[in-house]
């Protein structure tokens, strides 16, 4: 290597772009604007004096240099970044200023529009929380889910549109390089292969801490993991089967508007008027950065309200209410959330492990706890039409075992039955939002005189 090449080596590796730097006394987030010299730039924001001031790169303690990203992707509008950080009159106006925006240019209901607007503010505070939802419109061809994708998008932080995305890998390096919010539209029509790798960044993108594992690189192939960990703003014309997923994510159901009002098309000034709300965001950002941590997020949040939900609802809700602060809002969004749990225990029901616990549960309650695996199969069957789909009573025994977590026992007859515990009954009743009336009393003791195993027939 001549002495030039390892020159230019040593400034490369000293030289890194990024779009997002904290240090102890500033916060620096990247602005471009055709109008800047240059173009791209970072503004700081000083937390002691709250000073706001800009600069083209930032020069670390031990001799490494940051510059903006510099991408024709932001100069494209694929990514769109803020231009400047305004200031605002108020947090309150500042909501009203998006909620107006929304209903300007988009037609869902009032509450949706108050949910859509918190999202916006929660995702430009997202790395201070340890975890957070994502948004989806659902709905059918000419709903307005494309619409939904522009207008919350545009005001989220550091969109990040998935526009003509042809590989994974551009995926995956978007959402390192940026760290902002992903904006998917129409899943369905995404290439299956990069379907099936947009579910996996959902699967691990909402709590951080968690990543995706990937092999890169041509010639010598090495593992490297991806922080996917951010807001993502979302539109599919169908749920995802997976309950665990869907119970992550806030669905907005689109239909077809009547209103005369809303812009057929959206022109220039929409994208104006974007800009202009997410360069308040900004500010918004700086002032609300150290917010999230004190132990009393937002000045002392009161959260029992939530104590009502199951954990992971808790958990998947409670970024979008620390942003909350109009106790009118709070009710309706508490009301919202109670919604949202009957859904998702509903669609629990639906799946077959759901379906089999409410035919044994039923049983249960019938047969004074005296239940035999091959009533429950009898039980489920009735609800399945299609002979291909129908379970044995080996299936449903190994789905009470392995996954409702009961065991079994053969008893008189050849039969197995089931072995009952208040404690787990008292759980999965819970879980998928049966109705309990008083519990039956314990079987009698011949029911069963041999534990099974879960390779055995039933």
């Amino acid at each position: 290597m001549t002495f030039m090449n390892e020159k230019l080596e040593k400034q490369t590796n000293n030289i890194k772009q990024v779009s997002f730097f904290e240090s102890q006394d500033h916060i620096y987030e990247e602005i471009y604007d055709l109008m800047l010299t240059p173009e791209y730039q970072f503004i700081a924001y000083t937390k002691r004096d709250k000073n706001i001031f800009c600069t083209d790169e930032i020069q670390l303690e031990n001799g490494k240099k940051l510059l903006p990203n510099k991408t024709d992707l932001i100069e494209n509008k694929v990514i769109l970044l803020p231009s400047e950080a305004l200031e605002f009159e108020s947090e309150q106006k500042l909501l009203e200023e998006i909620k107006l925006f929304i209903h300007k240019y988009l037609d869902i209901p009032s509450f949706y529009e108050n949910l859509s607007a918190h999202y916006i503010l929660m995702s430009w505070v997202f790395d201070r929380l340890s975890g957070v939802p994502y948004l989806r419109a659902l709905g059918d061809y000419g709903v307005g889910k494309t619409r939904f994708i522009q207008t919350v998008g545009s005001l989220c932080y550091k969109p990040m549109f998935l526009a003509g995305a042809t590989s994974d890998a551009y995926l995956f390096r978007v959402i390192e390089l940026f760290g902002g919010t992903l904006v998917i539209n129409e899943l369905e029509r995404v290439n299956t292969d990069l379907q099936s790798q947009i579910v996996n960044i959902l699967n691990n993108g909402y709590e951080k801490g968690m990543s995706v594992g990937r092999i890169e690189g041509e010639r010598k192939r090495e593992p490297r993991t991806f922080n996917v960990f951010c807001p993502k703003v979302i539109s599919t014309r169908k749920k995802f089967n997976d309950q665990a997923l869907e119970s992550r994510i806030i669905t907005i159901p689109m239909q077809t508007t009547k209103r005369k009002d809303i812009p057929p098309f959206i022109s220039e000034s929409f994208w104006d008027e974007a800009q202009n709300i997410r360069n308040k965001l900004l500010m918004y950002r700086f002032k609300h950065f150290d917010d999230l941590l004190w132990n009393n997020m937002f000045g002392g949040k009161n959260t029992e309200k939530l104590d009502l939900l199951e954990p992971r609802l808790r958990q998947t809700l409670l970024p979008i209410f620390y942003v909350i602060s109009d106790t009118k809002i709070e009710d309706e969004f508490i009301s919202y959330a109670l919604d949202f749990q009957k859904q998702v225990f509903n669609d629990r029901s639906l799946e077959v492990t759901g379906l089999v616990f409410e035919k044994l549960y039923n049983l249960y309650q019938n047969n004074r706890g005296k239940v035999p695996v091959k009533d429950v199969a009898e039980s489920v069957n009735t609800e399945i039409e299609n002979e291909k789909y129908k379970l044995t009573s080996h299936k449903v025994g190994k789905i009470i075992r392995e996954e409702l977590g009961f065991k079994t026992q053969k008893g008189s007859g050849g039969l197995y039955f089931v072995i009952f515990s208040e404690e787990k009954i008292n759980y999965l009743v819970s879980r998928y939002g049966i109705e309990s009336p008083q519990s039956p009393s314990s079987p009698s003791s011949d029911t069963a005189s041999r534990e099974d195993s879960s390779d055995l027939v039933d």
